[in-house]
């Protein structure tokens, strides 16, 4: 831990043997999307190692969490000595029943030994919360967690890795309240709470050498290599939060380069934002890019297509238009989740519907709850087996079967051996629902069609490319993705760009691209380099009068 650069707290969680340590301590990262260090510790000897490490290397222990019976000792006896490192959380897994439930000696908090999930996370989302420090922005959020406002709200948080605690229900009569630092937001748009959050870094200002829409790895990518290799001044515009579709997956990332042990994804994202926020990259959260227009051409002197200005406008998500201008435009804003088009689909987005599947979902699942987990690729697939980990009823939709689908065979043989129903060759036709609420969907396979009761299904079927502001540009698009290099008709283009001189395109919003982490950072770099090789010896491009030099790099544009 010397010398880490890592400023995330630190949770520990020593366990009755190692394997039930590390599960716990991996669910626990995965719950909070990777706002924590978590590390495990299989003894008592273990975890006091562990905990002597953290206060060496500086680190704020937020939370320790300790099964009562350790090999090598009490693990009551681990917390009380716990409470010399204040201000940790303290949290005893134990197996009596006349402990579990309520707070022991000295304030340390005790649960079952094998808690269900939905007394698990909000006893350890309220610790976490208790435990911020002084200073630290933390958010209370009253409403009901399963309505479409705390949803929302609740994965706001937990991508821009927030601590939060939701209790009770809001007041005058409205779905969501959310308090910071004393002050009541009643059902605020997302772009009000990354302003209270100072989540936002946007000068307000409208001029920039490159704006690049979308912030997730290949976007955040070529944010960092434009500001920090070239000088320029960028501005990224994200409609939720850093990541993208990566900042919310539910796997660990184990096969990216540099992370032997693997990386939980909101993590990386969290990473990737703050090393473009280091370059001096200008950032704004809850926006979405709407439309993209030349402002005039700039004769370029080499018989070379004349370069230009562009005009960008986004709205933030409480209706606020963005208009900037960038001498050139990067679009990195991925795809957009796919809807699977049932009959009354849209009425229960988010009321029974959703379009991702975080692992803190689960906390709204109990093993009461009929789950239905629509989709055949991989991403379905770890969705269902988290599910059904909680021991719900969970039933796999598949258009097709199994067989036929791209989904890892270790995940088909997972799905195979545990207690998911999978629904092979059928589709939902219909979703039904009382009072705004999701009760059952319709389903049909072959000629047959029966109802399924529901307490909420999950769309995991993938994403269409977000390029609808693109198309009145005359940026040309195949099957919705950008087309760039090579495959521009007509033309020859370097790689990464586009039909429109000033416009490109990485990850995977590109025709053609991969769709993994490390090949769409690889992406968003090359894309920076092709934007330098454009604007190279072109000074004037990025000039907006005759006073304002946006980059104004001798070395690059002399």
């Amino acid at each position: 831990m010397p010398g880490t650069t890592d400023r995330r707290a630190t949770v520990v969680v020593a366990g009755a043997d190692r394997w039930s340590a590390q599960d716990l301590a991996e669910r626990i990262e995965r719950h909070f999307a990777g706002a924590y260090e978590v590390l495990s510790a299989a003894t008592r000897g273990e975890a006091e190692q562990v905990l002597e490490g953290a206060a060496s290397a500086g680190r704020r222990v937020a939370a320790v969490v300790a099964a009562e019976d350790l090999s090598d000792g009490s693990g009551l006896d681990l917390l009380r000595e716990t409470g010399a490192v204040p201000p940790a959380g303290r949290l005893l897994l134990s197996g009596s029943g006349a402990r579990a439930g309520g707070e022991g000696p000295d304030g340390i908090q005790v649960l079952s030994a094998r808690p269900a999930e939905d007394d698990l996370w909000p006893r350890l989302e309220r610790m976490l919360y208790d435990t911020t420090p002084q200073g630290t922005r933390k958010v209370l959020v009253q409403g009901d967690r399963r309505s479409a406002a705390v949803y929302r709200v609740v994965r706001f948080l937990l991508l821009n890795h927030v601590a939060f605690a939701v209790e009770g229900l809001p007041v005058a009569e409205v779905e969501v309240a959310v308090e910071i630092d004393g002050r009541q937001l009643l059902d605020p748009p997302l772009i009000t709470l990354a302003k209270a959050l100072e989540l936002t870094r946007y000068s307000g200002e409208s001029d920039f050498d490159v704006v690049v829409v979308g912030g997730g790895p290949a976007g955040l990518t070529a944010a960092i290599n434009h500001a920090g290799l070239f000088g320029h001044k960028v501005l990224v515009i994200e409609n939720e939060a850093p990541g993208g579709a990566a900042g919310t997956a539910i796997n660990v990332i184990d096969n990216h380069f540099g992370f032997p042990h693997g990386i939980v994804a909101g993590e990386l994202a969290q990473r990737g934002l703050q090393q473009a926020l280091h370059k001096k990259v200008q950032w704004l959260p809850a926006a979405r890019a709407q439309a993209l227009s030349a402002l005039g051409d700039v004769a370029a002197g080499d018989g070379q297509p004349p370069l230009r200005r562009l005009r960008l406008t986004a709205r933030t998500d409480d209706g606020q238009k963005v208009e900037v201008s960038a001498a050139a435009v990067v679009a990195a804003c991925g795809a957009a989740a796919r809807r699977q088009g049932g009959k009354h689909e849209t009425d229960y987005e988010n009321q029974g519907v959703y379009y991702m599947a975080l692992p803190a979902d689960i906390e709204q699942v109990s093993e009461r709850d009929e789950i239905v987990v629509v989709g055949a690729g991989d991403t379905a697939g770890r969705a269902a087996l988290m599910f059904v980990r909680k021991a719900a009823k969970v039933t796999l939709v598949v258009r097709k079967t199994l067989k036929e689908s791209a989904m890892l065979p270790s995940l088909v043989r997972d799905i195979e051996n545990s207690a998911i129903r999978v629904r092979q060759n059928t589709e939902i036709t219909e979703y039904l629902g009382t009072e705004g609420r999701l009760t059952a969907v319709r389903v049909k396979s072959g000629k047959d069609t029966d109802t399924l009761p529901v307490n909420a299904v999950y769309v995991l079927i993938g994403a269409d490319p977000d390029t609808a502001w693109l198309k009145d540009a005359g940026v040309e698009l195949k099957n919705k993705y950008v087309v760039t290099g090579t495959d521009v008709s007509g033309m020859a283009v370097p790689a990464y760009a586009t039909s429109v001189p000033g416009v490109f395109a990485a990850g995977d919003v590109r025709y053609r691209g991969v769709r993994r982490v490390a090949m769409a950072a690889g992406e968003g770099a090359a894309a920076a380099l092709a934007v330098h090789n454009y604007f190279t010896g072109r000074a004037p491009l990025l000039r907006t009068d005759g006073d304002t030099d946006n980059a104004a790099l001798g070395a690059y544009y002399a």
